[in-house]
């Protein structure tokens, strides 16, 4: 049997499911999910390998009109994850009102195949799919948390990639490296612990990153813009720091299998409109 290799990026409006589909593809939480628009900031590729064929996804920030420096380059970010793409899903939801139909036509412009995928099925009883129109190659209905559904979405992925040798090892789950794995999960855990403007207006790098034999020891800097919201993520005695920094350090050692200390400090700057700070970072 010959083996199928490629590049399929997601893509569509803030908080329809898309890392959601993404996690539930490669069967592993990779990408931040919340219930907040605008979680993902920069595009991350994930990669699943069987013995007939390699899937290289690509989750993207949801399209939006730009407000910051930093919107721009999550916009930019999309655009560039659809570069030597084999295919594109574009993922919408039952409760959306309307596609972006810009993206949708930029994409087809780039005459790159679109799966169309309705997400959370389970909260609509009826929804007619082929109320959506576009030139796509197929529609699917579907719940991320129904096993079947993704698996029947990955064989149709599958069926409409290129034959091509595997692009990265059996191994290899990501492009990202630990530091950026590492600081996602921080920044998860600020949009689980604070609502409103604070979790958007926080950037997390990780400084630090030792792995030794029986300790990870991780330390970094969470950039907020004023000094009234770096008080907030500190918390009355230093408890809400204390409670994002244990629940990450909780996930983490979960995922390393060994004990991890973890600090991280506060800084502030205005970093959302700052040309050479989104430069180096993004």
């Amino acid at each position: 049997m010959s083996f199928k290799s490629g590049f399929v990026a997601i893509v569509g409006n803030p908080n329809v499911g898309k890392s959601s589909l993404f996690n539930s593809i490669l069967d592993y939480n990779l990408s931040i999910v919340t219930n907040k628009s605008q979680t993902t900031r920069d595009s991350i590729k994930g990669i699943i390998t069987s013995k007939n064929f390699q899937i290289i996804l690509s989750d993207t920030p949801g399209h939006i009109e730009s407000s910051y420096l930093l919107h721009d380059k999550m916009n930019k970010n999309i655009f560039g994850a659809l570069e030597g793409t084999d295919l594109v899903i574009y993922v919408t939801d039952v409760k959306e009102k309307k596609v972006n139909n810009r993206l949708i036509e930029i994409i087809e412009k780039k005459s790159v195949p679109i799966i169309l995928v309705i997400n959370k099925s389970d909260l609509k009883k009826k929804y007619d799919k082929e109320s959506i129109k576009g030139n796509f190659l197929s529609k699917y209905l579907i719940s991320t948390n129904n096993k079947k559904d993704v698996e029947d979405l990955i064989k149709y992925i599958v069926q409409n990639l290129p034959e091509h040798p595997a692009y990265y090892s059996k191994d290899e789950l990501t492009d990202k490296n630990e530091r950026f794995l590492v600081s996602e999960i921080v920044r998860e855990k600020i949009f689980e612990s604070f609502s409103q403007e604070i979790p958007y207006s926080t950037h997390v790098e990780v400084m630090s990153f030792i792995n030794e034999k029986n300790i990870l020891k991780i330390e970094g800097i969470i950039y907020t813009e004023s000094e009234s919201q770096k008080s907030i993520l500190i918390g009355k005695k230093g408890k809400m720091i204390r409670k994002f920094c244990e629940k990450s350090r909780i996930q983490i050692e979960n995922i390393y299998n060994k004990k991890v200390y973890i600090n991280f400090t506060i800084k502030v700057r205005k970093w959302r409109n700052d040309e050479n700070f989104i430069k180096k970072m993004f």
